[in-house]
Protein backbone atom coordinates (compact mmCIF):
# COMPACT_ATOMS: atom_id res chain seq x y z
CA UNK A 1 0.00 0.00 0.00
CA UNK A 2 1.49 3.52 -1.25
CA UNK A 3 1.24 6.79 1.26
CA UNK A 4 -1.40 8.02 -0.60
CA UNK A 5 -3.51 4.95 -0.02
CA UNK A 6 -2.79 4.46 3.74
CA UNK A 7 -3.82 8.42 4.46
CA UNK A 8 -7.05 7.53 3.00
CA UNK A 9 -7.49 4.41 4.91
CA UNK A 10 -6.23 6.49 8.38
CA UNK A 11 -8.72 8.84 7.18
CA UNK A 12 -11.62 6.25 6.72
CA UNK A 13 -10.74 4.70 10.17
CA UNK A 14 -11.32 8.12 12.20
CA UNK A 15 -14.44 8.69 10.41
CA UNK A 16 -16.04 5.51 11.58
CA UNK A 17 -14.55 5.66 14.91
CA UNK A 18 -16.17 9.57 15.27
CA UNK A 19 -19.31 7.95 13.70
CA UNK A 20 -19.50 5.47 16.70
CA UNK A 21 -18.42 8.21 19.22
CA UNK A 22 -21.38 10.44 17.90
CA UNK A 23 -24.15 8.24 18.14
CA UNK A 24 -24.81 7.80 21.71
CA UNK A 25 -24.60 11.59 21.61
CA UNK A 26 -27.15 11.89 20.07
CA UNK A 27 -30.57 11.15 22.21
CA UNK A 28 -30.48 9.13 25.63
CA UNK A 29 -30.78 5.51 25.38
CA UNK A 30 -33.17 3.53 28.15
CA UNK A 31 -31.63 1.00 30.55
CA UNK A 32 -32.93 -2.03 28.32
CA UNK A 33 -31.12 -0.46 24.91
CA UNK A 34 -28.23 0.58 26.80
CA UNK A 35 -27.61 -3.37 28.69
CA UNK A 36 -28.19 -5.07 25.07
CA UNK A 37 -25.47 -2.86 23.55
CA UNK A 38 -23.01 -2.73 26.11
CA UNK A 39 -23.85 -6.58 26.22
CA UNK A 40 -22.93 -6.75 22.43
CA UNK A 41 -19.55 -4.56 22.89
CA UNK A 42 -18.38 -7.37 25.76
CA UNK A 43 -18.82 -10.10 23.17
CA UNK A 44 -17.28 -7.70 20.52
CA UNK A 45 -13.78 -7.21 23.43
CA UNK A 46 -14.10 -11.12 24.10
CA UNK A 47 -13.94 -12.10 20.80
CA UNK A 48 -11.13 -9.90 19.90
CA UNK A 49 -9.51 -11.22 22.76
CA UNK A 50 -9.84 -14.96 21.79
CA UNK A 51 -10.03 -14.59 18.26
CA UNK A 52 -7.77 -12.17 17.33
CA UNK A 53 -5.19 -10.78 19.83
CA UNK A 54 -3.88 -14.28 21.71
CA UNK A 55 -3.78 -16.10 18.18
CA UNK A 56 -1.67 -14.01 16.82
CA UNK A 57 0.46 -13.26 19.72
CA UNK A 58 1.04 -17.56 20.70
CA UNK A 59 3.73 -17.67 18.43
CA UNK A 60 5.78 -14.39 18.85
CA UNK A 61 5.18 -15.31 22.64
CA UNK A 62 5.02 -19.13 23.27
CA UNK A 63 5.10 -20.12 26.78
CA UNK A 64 5.89 -16.17 28.17
CA UNK A 65 2.04 -15.60 26.46
CA UNK A 66 0.46 -15.54 29.94
CA UNK A 67 2.95 -12.92 31.52
CA UNK A 68 1.20 -9.85 29.43
CA UNK A 69 -1.98 -10.87 29.85
CA UNK A 70 -2.40 -11.01 32.99
CA UNK A 71 0.38 -7.17 33.46
CA UNK A 72 -2.67 -5.87 31.92
CA UNK A 73 -5.38 -7.86 33.67
CA UNK A 74 -3.98 -6.57 36.70
CA UNK A 75 -3.13 -3.27 35.99
CA UNK A 76 -6.81 -2.00 35.00
CA UNK A 77 -8.04 -3.85 38.15
CA UNK A 78 -5.35 -1.97 40.30
CA UNK A 79 -6.38 1.27 38.74
CA UNK A 80 -9.90 0.64 39.30
CA UNK A 81 -9.85 -0.50 42.73
CA UNK A 82 -7.22 1.70 43.93
CA UNK A 83 -6.30 4.71 42.13
CA UNK A 84 -9.73 5.35 41.37
CA UNK A 85 -11.43 5.33 44.22
CA UNK A 86 -11.04 9.17 45.36
CA UNK A 87 -12.67 10.80 42.80
CA UNK A 88 -15.38 7.93 42.27
CA UNK A 89 -16.74 8.76 46.15
CA UNK A 90 -19.27 10.97 44.61
CA UNK A 91 -22.32 9.80 42.58
CA UNK A 92 -22.17 7.78 39.51
CA UNK A 93 -19.38 5.85 40.72
CA UNK A 94 -19.46 2.53 38.67
CA UNK A 95 -19.91 4.12 35.87
CA UNK A 96 -17.59 6.73 35.87
CA UNK A 97 -14.59 4.19 36.64
CA UNK A 98 -15.99 2.06 34.19
CA UNK A 99 -15.70 4.75 31.43
CA UNK A 100 -12.26 5.79 32.51
CA UNK A 101 -10.78 2.34 32.55
CA UNK A 102 -12.38 1.95 28.97
CA UNK A 103 -10.78 4.67 27.63
CA UNK A 104 -7.41 4.10 29.39
CA UNK A 105 -7.67 0.26 28.18
CA UNK A 106 -8.91 0.42 24.86
CA UNK A 107 -7.06 3.74 23.69
CA UNK A 108 -3.87 2.08 24.72
CA UNK A 109 -5.16 -1.23 22.26
CA UNK A 110 -6.09 2.06 19.79
CA UNK A 111 -2.44 2.91 20.12
CA UNK A 112 -1.38 -0.69 19.26
CA UNK A 113 -4.05 -1.04 16.46
CA UNK A 114 -1.99 2.00 14.70
CA UNK A 115 1.63 -0.12 15.14
CA UNK A 116 0.58 -2.96 13.60
CA UNK A 117 -0.91 -1.08 10.62
CA UNK A 118 2.01 0.89 10.27
CA UNK A 119 3.77 -2.22 10.28
CA UNK A 120 1.59 -4.02 8.09
CA UNK A 121 2.22 -0.90 5.24
CA UNK A 122 6.04 -1.56 5.30
CA UNK A 123 5.42 -5.39 4.71
CA UNK A 124 3.16 -4.58 1.76
CA UNK A 125 0.14 -6.45 3.36
CA UNK A 126 -3.26 -5.66 1.74
CA UNK A 127 -5.83 -3.62 2.79
CA UNK A 128 -8.06 -6.38 3.37
CA UNK A 129 -5.57 -7.69 6.55
CA UNK A 130 -5.52 -3.79 7.66
CA UNK A 131 -9.15 -4.03 7.87
CA UNK A 132 -9.10 -6.86 9.69
CA UNK A 133 -6.87 -5.15 12.62
CA UNK A 134 -9.34 -2.09 12.98
CA UNK A 135 -12.46 -4.13 12.10
CA UNK A 136 -13.66 -3.50 16.26
CA UNK A 137 -13.07 0.72 15.94
CA UNK A 138 -16.59 1.37 15.33
CA UNK A 139 -18.78 -1.15 18.71
CA UNK A 140 -15.50 -0.14 20.76
CA UNK A 141 -16.17 3.77 19.68
CA UNK A 142 -19.98 3.03 20.42
CA UNK A 143 -19.74 1.00 24.04
CA UNK A 144 -17.09 4.02 25.01
CA UNK A 145 -19.10 6.56 23.97
CA UNK A 146 -22.22 5.22 25.57
CA UNK A 147 -20.35 4.30 28.93
CA UNK A 148 -19.24 8.05 28.92
CA UNK A 149 -22.52 9.42 28.15
CA UNK A 150 -24.15 6.95 30.89
CA UNK A 151 -21.78 8.02 33.70
CA UNK A 152 -23.26 11.22 34.02
CA UNK A 153 -20.24 13.00 34.43
CA UNK A 154 -19.12 14.92 31.25
CA UNK A 155 -21.66 16.50 28.96
CA UNK A 156 -22.34 15.62 25.42
CA UNK A 157 -19.55 18.39 23.86
CA UNK A 158 -16.92 16.65 26.33
CA UNK A 159 -17.65 13.03 25.19
CA UNK A 160 -17.34 14.50 21.48
CA UNK A 161 -13.79 15.68 22.24
CA UNK A 162 -12.62 12.49 24.20
CA UNK A 163 -13.86 11.06 21.25
CA UNK A 164 -12.25 12.88 18.51
CA UNK A 165 -8.62 11.98 20.82
CA UNK A 166 -9.59 8.49 20.93
CA UNK A 167 -10.31 8.63 16.93
CA UNK A 168 -6.51 10.15 16.49
CA UNK A 169 -4.73 7.49 18.51
CA UNK A 170 -4.59 4.77 15.37
CA UNK A 171 -3.88 6.96 12.66
CA UNK A 172 -1.49 8.73 14.64
CA UNK A 173 0.32 6.08 16.18
CA UNK A 174 0.50 4.63 12.36
CA UNK A 175 1.86 7.52 10.83
CA UNK A 176 5.01 7.59 13.64
CA UNK A 177 5.39 3.91 13.14
CA UNK A 178 5.66 4.19 9.59
CA UNK A 179 8.17 6.86 9.25
CA UNK A 180 9.71 6.79 13.00
CA UNK A 181 10.31 2.75 13.34
CA UNK A 182 13.37 1.45 11.20
CA UNK A 183 12.87 -1.82 11.80
CA UNK A 184 10.03 -4.37 13.09
CA UNK A 185 10.49 -6.29 15.99
CA UNK A 186 7.27 -8.69 16.46
CA UNK A 187 8.21 -9.58 19.88
CA UNK A 188 7.86 -6.21 21.92
CA UNK A 189 4.40 -5.52 19.53
CA UNK A 190 2.78 -9.25 20.71
CA UNK A 191 3.90 -8.22 24.69
CA UNK A 192 2.13 -5.17 23.95
CA UNK A 193 -0.58 -7.02 22.41
CA UNK A 194 -0.92 -9.64 25.37
CA UNK A 195 -1.20 -6.42 28.11
CA UNK A 196 -4.00 -4.88 25.91
CA UNK A 197 -5.97 -8.32 25.81
CA UNK A 198 -5.58 -8.38 29.48
CA UNK A 199 -6.95 -5.23 29.67
CA UNK A 200 -9.86 -5.96 27.24
CA UNK A 201 -10.46 -9.09 29.82
CA UNK A 202 -10.95 -7.40 32.96
CA UNK A 203 -13.12 -4.63 31.00
CA UNK A 204 -15.31 -7.16 29.69
CA UNK A 205 -15.47 -9.50 32.55
CA UNK A 206 -15.00 -7.38 35.61
CA UNK A 207 -16.76 -4.38 34.14
CA UNK A 208 -19.02 -4.32 31.40
CA UNK A 209 -20.73 -8.09 32.06
CA UNK A 210 -22.00 -7.54 35.95
CA UNK A 211 -23.25 -3.84 34.75
CA UNK A 212 -25.08 -5.91 32.38
CA UNK A 213 -27.21 -7.80 34.51
CA UNK A 214 -27.67 -5.66 37.25
CA UNK A 215 -31.44 -5.47 38.25
CA UNK A 216 -32.31 -6.51 34.66
CA UNK A 217 -35.00 -9.31 34.40
CA UNK A 218 -34.53 -9.63 30.03
CA UNK A 219 -31.07 -11.35 30.25
CA UNK A 220 -31.87 -13.70 27.53
CA UNK A 221 -31.75 -10.69 25.14
CA UNK A 222 -28.67 -9.39 26.30
CA UNK A 223 -27.16 -13.01 25.89
CA UNK A 224 -28.51 -13.00 22.76
CA UNK A 225 -26.14 -9.75 22.00
CA UNK A 226 -23.01 -11.08 23.39
CA UNK A 227 -23.77 -13.93 21.50
CA UNK A 228 -24.14 -11.50 18.35
CA UNK A 229 -20.56 -9.65 19.24
CA UNK A 230 -18.80 -13.30 19.92
CA UNK A 231 -20.42 -14.26 16.13
CA UNK A 232 -19.02 -11.19 14.51
CA UNK A 233 -15.56 -11.01 15.74
CA UNK A 234 -15.33 -15.03 14.79
CA UNK A 235 -16.58 -14.19 11.37
CA UNK A 236 -14.11 -11.37 10.92
CA UNK A 237 -10.75 -13.75 11.21
CA UNK A 238 -12.10 -15.05 7.78
CA UNK A 239 -10.74 -11.39 7.13
CA UNK A 240 -7.55 -11.51 8.21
Amino acid sequence: MDNSGLYLFLLFIFAVTMTGGWIPTIRDWSQETFRMLISFCAGILLGAVFFHMIPEITEVLGSQLGFPVILGFLAIYVMEKFIMVHPCEEGHCDYHKIGLAAYIGIGFHSILDGVAIGAASRLNLSAVILLAVTIHKFPAALALSSILMKGGEYSRKKVLSYMFIFALTTPVAALLSVFVLEEFNPYPVGFALGVSAGTFLYISIGDLLPTVHEGDEKKLSNLLCLSLGLVAMFLSMGTA
